[in-house]
C-alpha cells in the first residue's frame, strides 16, 4: 500500500510540475500556413495567371485596345483581364463592370463572340460570378471555369518579412527584449494586413506589450482618413496572449489566423 501510496504522490507531483508550462509555437511552420490561407472572395488576377498556362499562345490585351480589337467601350469596364491568341481561336475574358454598365458591356462582348467562326464559339463557356462577367474560349473551356470560379484570393497579400530593424524602427521595442518573434507587414501602402507574434523575454511582457499596444493605436489613426476599408481592419484588429507570446492579428479573419496559430 506504501508503494502505491508513493507513485501516487509522484505522478501528482510530475502533473503539478507540468502545470503552467507553455508550449513554444513553431513560428516557421505557422508563418507558412498563415500566408497560404485564402478568403472566399474570387481572384481576379490567379485566375487570370491559372488560364494563361492553362491555354497556349495568349497574348494579354490591355484596355486602350478594347474599342479597336472587340468594340468594347473602356469606359464600361473597371476591372480586367483579357488575353486571345493571333488566330482568335482561344481567349478569355474576365471583367467586372462599372455599376449600372453590366448588360451594356455583356452586349457588346456577345457581339464580338458572334463574330467569331462557329466552331469557335461552340467552344464557348460564359458566367457570370461575384460581379465578374467570364468568357472563357478553349477546348478545355467548362474544366477552366469551374477552376476559375474557385479561385480564391490569399487572406494576406504582399507581405514582407519583419527583422530586428521592424522590431527597434516600427515598434520601438529593443531585440534583447524578445525571445523570438514572427512580423509580416504590407509590402504596399494601400494595404493595413498585417501579423505579428511575439514571446517578450523574461521581464519584458509589459514594456513590449505597452509598445505594441501604441503602436496598434497609432496605426489606427494613420488608416482613420485614409481608405475605409482598410481602416476597418485596423480598428477590428485581435489581440491575444498565448503561450507566453503576444498575438496581433489584422486581417479580414482574424479567427481563422489565430487559429491557425494555436494549432501549431
Amino acid at each position: 500500500m506504501k508503494k502505491v501510496m508513493i507513485a501516487l504522490g509522484l505522478v501528482l507531483l510530475l502533473m503539478t510540475a507540468g502545470c503552467g508550462k507553455t508550449k513554444d509555437l513553431d513560428l516557421d511552420k505557422i508563418g507558412g500556413l498563415i500566408d497560404a490561407l485564402e478568403t472566399n472572395e474570387f481572384a481576379r488576377v490567379n485566375a487570370a495567371v491559372m488560364l494563361e498556362e492553362a491555354i497556349p499562345d495568349l497574348e494579354e490585351v490591355y484596355s486602350t485596345s478594347f474599342k479597336k480589337t472587340f468594340k468594347i467601350t473602356e469606359a464600361y469596364v473597371e476591372e480586367y483581364n483579357v488575353a486571345i491568341n493571333a488566330k482568335k481561336t482561344a481567349m478569355y475574358f474576365i471583367l467586372k463592370p462599372v455599376e449600372g454598365k453590366l448588360e451594356a458591356l455583356k452586349k457588346e462582348v456577345d457581339t464580338y463572340i458572334n463574330t467569331l467562326k462557329k466552331d469557335v464559339k461552340e467552344q464557348l463557356t460564359y458566367q457570370e460570378h461575384e460581379g465578374y462577367l467570364i468568357y472563357i474560349i478553349s477546348e478545355d473551356s467548362k474544366d477552366l471555369m469551374d477552376q476559375v470560379i474557385n479561385t480564391h484570393s490569399l487572406l494576406f497579400n504582399n507581405l514582407t518579412v519583419g527583422d530586428e530593424e521592424t522590431l527597434t524602427n516600427i515598434y520601438d521595442i529593443k531585440p534583447d527584449m524578445v525571445e523570438e518573434y514572427l512580423i509580416k507587414v504590407p509590402t504596399m501602402i494601400v494595404n493595413a494586413n498585417t501579423y505579428v507574434i511575439i514571446k517578450p523575454s523574461k521581464g519584458n511582457k509589459d514594456e513590449v506589450k505597452e509598445k505594441m499596444d501604441t503602436y496598434m493605436a497609432n496605426l489606427e489613426e494613420q488608416w482613420k482618413t485614409y481608405l475605409p476599408d482598410q481602416y476597418d481592419l485596423v480598428k477590428n484588429r485581435l489581440y491575444e496572449e498565448y503561450e507566453g507570446y503576444l498575438i496581433y492579428i489584422v486581417s479580414k479573419d482574424n479567427d481563422l489566423v489565430l487559429k491557425t496559430i494555436k494549432e501549431n
